[in-house]
């Protein structure tokens, strides 16, 4: 089929919502199908076979984070403009909207056109929960214009369960599948292992266990509490690949001498980088303090085969388990307890990754992901 696939993100960005979509128009051509990506004109180049990357134009120079943001939502406007115009133009089957696109361009799809609703998180609950009191006063009028967007759908697109019960809640009869995020790496090799080593070598670690965290440093991470948890820990020094150089600095400021003395802050890296991070680490850490949607990293740290801990909420509970990880409050005090637990239960600690490792396998392997796309896009013939 021929698909336009919207995506109103800075692309291509190493960060969650980017590499999922990545994923799945690389599954998409894959697969035999036919894509043009619309993305923001921010981000690196990128390509991938029987894919063609379109961007839309550029409003402001301002760069695009993570959340609601006034440029985001200024960006927003070409961008639906572009979308609109693709969508109408007779060439594709399939219009599949990621997010905010699908409120921008369902009113205006020709009827005999296929619609998917791509949701990685619920858009009201994410308005509700931002800085922005714009974006909190926002959140109910974009609950229910997503609510027509599902109306007029073919088949949504979910990563958890919490946001499928969302959708049967509007439409109930609507075609759903999930489709968890793939992982990043399948297994960590002995060149990583070496890769690993050198690391810590150039990082001055010595002997000490790592705790390792990787991502942007928004609000919902928790990136903060993970940092000065650091001082209540009696063991690891935590490492912490992403977040950008103001970030950072920033958060260098708020932390004590003591906190700040366990911390290694290494900026942002490829993907391809990742794997040798992960076997740096002794431990791998998801502080979630906000949110519903399954962080993206969870699925490549479950495929390490590393014991991970991560903060007993929704975010993480709908993959994660007391058998799979250590879950914990989302505390300074009980995230640095679950970490020095994690490092010094060492069989214990081993037993859940292997478990974790096992349930990705069933699951969430980059095998089951193809699977999952393939069954997703059946429906629409």
């Amino acid at each position: 089929m021929r698909v336009l696939l919207l995506a109103p993100q800075p692309f291509h960005e190493v960060r969650g919502t980017p590499l999922a979509v990545a994923a799945l128009v690389r599954t998409l051509g894959e697969l035999g199908h036919d894509v043009d990506l619309l993305t923001f004109p921010q981000g690196d180049a990128w390509s991938a076979p029987r894919v063609r990357h379109l961007r839309s134009a550029r409003l402001g120079g301002a760069r695009i984070r993570p959340g609601f943001s006034i440029a985001k939502a200024l960006q927003d406007v070409p961008f639906a403009w572009r979308a609109v115009r693709l969508s109408r133009s007779g060439a594709y089957d399939v219009v599949h909207a990621v997010e905010e696109s699908a409120l921008l361009v369902a009113p205006f799809l020709p009827r005999s056109m296929k619609f998917v609703v791509d949701m990685d998180s619920d858009l009201g609950e994410q308005l509700a929960q931002s800085k922005s009191a714009l974006a909190r006063a926002l959140g109910p009028l974009a609950s229910w214009w997503h609510g027509r967007s599902l109306r007029r759908a073919d088949l949504a697109i979910v990563i958890n369960a919490r946001l499928e019960d969302a959708v049967r809640r509007v439409r109930p009869a609507l075609r759903v599948h999930q489709l968890a995020d793939p992982p990043l790496v399948s297994t960590l090799t002995d060149s990583d292992r070496v890769a690993g080593a050198a690391l810590r070598a150039t990082l001055d670690l010595g002997d000490a266990p790592v705790a390792l965290y990787t991502g942007n440093f928004e609000r919902y991470q928790g990136v903060p509490m993970m940092a000065q948890a650091a001082a209540r820990t009696t063991r690891a020094i935590f490492v912490f690949v992403g977040g950008e150089t103001e970030d950072i600095t920033e958060l260098k400021l708020r932390l004590t001498p003591e906190a700040l003395f366990r911390c290694r802050f290494v900026g942002k890296h490829f993907p391809e980088m990742l794997p040798r991070w992960m076997a740096l680490a002794d431990v791998l850490v998801s502080p979630r303090t906000l949110g519903g949607n399954t962080p993206f990293k969870i699925y490549t740290y479950l495929a390490s085969g590393k014991p991970i801990v991560a903060t007993r909420l929704d975010t993480h509970t709908q993959v994660l388990s007391d058998d799979t990880a250590f879950l914990v409050e989302p505390t300074e005090m009980a995230l640095a307890a679950g970490i020095d637990t994690a490092l010094i239960d060492t069989e214990e600690g081993a037993r859940r990754a292997a478990n974790g490792r096992a349930l990705l396998e069933l699951e969430y392997s980059a095998a089951r992901y193809r699977e999952k796309v393939q069954a997703a896009y059946a429906t629409l013939c």
